[in-house]
């Protein structure tokens, strides 16, 4: 039927004019954004579940961050005892010096000034050793979190090194050397001292292993959300490319087609004449 108060051919073009021209726009979007999914009403169920692998990315994220913290904080425990343990080796040849006869009260004196030294030194480095902050050689057990929530993620509670150095040493500054037996009892008390020194570091050296094997895993899942949610989210250039050169034609045809379909209602004035 034709007629002049409604060009449904018209109105039929401009329609699909209208669906084409939103589908381009989309297709240009995710051409500029890089992503599949811009808003809630391109697909909700997906940006839900972006949404929830976007938040395991950081925290995961955040988690390895804590635990490759965790590591330089054991290099910093270990790097202290190992110039406590040369500190302990230096005083143990002291101590050993003095038990000897063949030397001098003076002398004994003078050893005793040097290894004086060396325990003070041991507990500076004992009560003023930090990272970040916070003390490394406490009495306090050191709690190091690499997770939090219901994300999955491995959950590390360990204790750095829960028994305070100096004290757990068993050496101050009333142990001296001015005589043979009190080097003699020195001695003892450096070999435990040294024997307890050498325990710490393989503790932190098991610890430190334990955090590298976290780290490595926390990586692995930090790469493993990423690749499930660039799945979802991201946009496929290739097919995007495609959908660009279609929607565009739609768009060219369809103005063509409105072109006609206006034109078609000129031809009722033919009936006129």
């Amino acid at each position: 039927m034709s007629s002049i108060l409604n060009n449904l051919s018209a109105i039929g073009a401009s329609r699909q004019l209208s669906i084409s021209g939103n589908q381009l726009g989309q297709v240009i979007e995710r051409l500029t954004t890089g992503k599949r999914i811009n808003k809630a009403s391109d697909d909700a169920a997906g940006l839900a579940i972006a949404n929830k692998l976007g938040a395991d990315i950081k925290v995961a994220g955040q988690a390895q961050r804590n635990t490759n913290d965790g590591v330089s904080y054991m290099q910093v425990a270990d790097g202290t005892l190992d110039s406590v343990t040369q500190l302990l080796t230096r005083a143990a040849q002291l101590a050993q010096q003095a038990q000897t006869g063949t030397i001098s009260d003076s002398n004994r004196a003078n050893l005793d000034a040097e290894f004086q030294n060396i325990v003070k030194t041991m507990i500076n480095i004992g009560h003023n050793t930090n990272f970040n902050g916070q003390a490394i050689f406490t009495s306090v057990p050191q709690t190091l979190t690499v997770a939090a929530g219901d994300y999955g993620i491995l959950n590390l509670d360990m204790q750095v090194l829960s028994p305070d150095a100096v004290t757990a040493l068993g050496i101050t500054t009333s142990n001296n050397l001015l005589t043979i037996g009190g080097a003699g009892t020195v001695a003892g008390l450096l070999t435990t001292a040294l024997a307890s020194v050498s325990t710490m570091r393989a503790s932190i050296g098991a610890s430190e292993q334990q955090l590298n094997a976290t780290s490595d895993v926390l990586g692995i899942q930090v790469q493993n959300f990423t690749a499930a949610m660039s799945q979802i989210q991201d946009a496929n250039i290739a097919d995007e490319v495609v959908n660009l050169t279609k929607f565009q034609i739609l768009q060219q045809s369809g103005t063509s087609a409105l072109s006609k379909s206006n034109q078609n209602a000129q031809q009722v004035l033919a009936l006129l004449q």
